[in-house]
């Protein structure tokens, strides 16, 4: 397993962990979660914590202030690309 494999593989990660990815995607994924142990781990840590939220958060909804702030933050924030 290269180092890249596993970087594109993490880097996916999150939006696997979402069913965000097309079956092909999703696909190598898997394969390489099969292959490979410390990549395995993560996922499975990261799952775990998902886990863990979602059974200690259910019942919580976070307060208007701070659904407001997030809100305004992220309609904030700029992308700046550099193609230099």
């Amino acid at each position: 397993m290269s180092t890249s494999d596993c970087s594109a593989a993490l880097d996916r990660l999150y939006r696997f962990l979402d069913n965000e990815l097309d079956d092909a995607d999703a696909d190598t994924i898997r394969a390489h979660l099969e292959a490979c142990e410390p990549c395995l781990d993560r996922f499975g840590v990261e799952e775990h914590i998902r886990a863990m939220v979602r059974r200690c958060c259910t019942a919580s909804r976070a307060p208007d202030t701070l659904r407001v702030r997030v809100t305004q933050v992220t309609t904030m924030t700029v992308i700046v690309r550099d193609d230099s």
